[in-house]
């Protein structure tokens, strides 16, 4: 019985991991072209709020997808500060929680009203997991570091797997 779920849980780990290794086609993406440099002419402030696309206009990186969506969760009452990993339409967001909020709202509900938020505002982003595990946040905060020193998001999809599940379990 126990061999049996051994092999169980070794062919599932098995499986995700080629599901998820095999699926690195929308992370490769063409060069930007280049685009010669004009002097900028004066605009008149922008009408249309942050999270519209503008037609023509080319998708925010992933940095900033990042920090756009940790914004959008600082913004929920009773989170503090937070922390975003975006892979494609995923965002992983950690997020650390006021006490005092906590104590007069269920963590679980503001986990969800994160997530939510972010889902509506960020139309780029289908699934938004959060926690507010400090062991994730300290992986989140270790991969966004390593991103923006220019580390290619390839090396992290060991961790990153590990955290979705970790974040998954934590929602059911």
């Amino acid at each position: 019985m126990v061999n049996r779920r051994f092999v169980l849980i070794v062919c599932l780990i098995l499986i995700f991991s080629l599901l998820l290794g095999g699926c690195t086609l929308p992370f490769r993406r063409p060069a930007p072209e280049r685009v010669p440099e004009r002097t900028p002419t004066p605009q008149p402030a922008d009408p249309t709020p942050r999270t519209q696309p503008v037609p023509g206009q080319q998708r925010p990186g992933a940095i900033e997808m990042a920090e756009q969506v940790a914004e959008i969760a600082t913004d929920v009452q009773g989170v503090d500060s937070a922390v975003a990993v975006v892979v494609s339409n995923l965002a992983l967001v950690g997020v650390t929680l006021d006490r005092g909020e906590v104590a007069a709202r269920d963590q679980a509900a503001i986990k969800r009203e994160v997530s939510k938020r972010i889902e509506d505002e960020e139309p780029s982003i289908v699934n938004a997991f959060v926690s507010a595990n400090p062991d994730i946040i300290k992986q989140l905060q270790d991969i966004s570091r390593g991103i923006r020193r220019g580390e290619p998001i390839s090396t992290f999809f060991d961790q990153i797997t590990d955290i979705l599940a970790r974040m998954r379990a934590e929602t059911n």
